[in-house]
């Protein structure tokens, strides 16, 4: 039977003696490589999502060209096409940025998300590009 150590005397019994703590090394790239790789998923469904809205944009381009005369509301169809890859876009730009910012250019996610952010913004050029040439030939 175990009795508690009185002043002066310790107790060298196998029950009370606990293995020395050992620091957890942290991982590397601070643990941000699940941003990275949402980033860079979101970069990837952002243009499949396209197909998705053309549909709808092709609808809301029908309701909303005239019969004659310019049109009244030549954004609406951009709108609603580049509505939900807008989504994925700014949270895959803002999750890519978050990990480089988070875990640096050295860490394992880092590419991951350059690439998601190279994804957003070779979108962001496109879709600018065609928007822009959309709505001119609208008016």
């Amino acid at each position: 039977m175990d009795t508690p150590p009185q002043s002066g005397h310790t107790n060298t019994g196998a029950a009370n003696t606990a293995p020395p703590v050992q620091a957890v090394p942290a991982p590397a790239g601070g643990g941000h490589n699940g941003t990275a790789v949402a980033g860079f998923v979101l970069a990837v469904v952002a243009p499949a999502s396209l197909l998705l809205t053309a549909p709808f944009a092709r609808f809301a381009m029908l309701l909303t060209f005239p019969y004659s005369g310019p049109s009244q509301n030549p954004w609406l169809a951009p709108l609603v096409f580049w509505s939900l890859p807008l989504i994925f876009g700014i949270t895959s730009a803002s999750l890519g940025g978050y990990a480089l910012r988070k875990s640096g250019l050295r860490a394992k996610g880092s590419g991951l998300a350059l690439a998601a952010l190279c994804i957003n913004s070779v979108i962001f050029i496109v879709g600018l590009i065609m928007t822009l040439r959309f709505v001119y030939m609208m008016r």
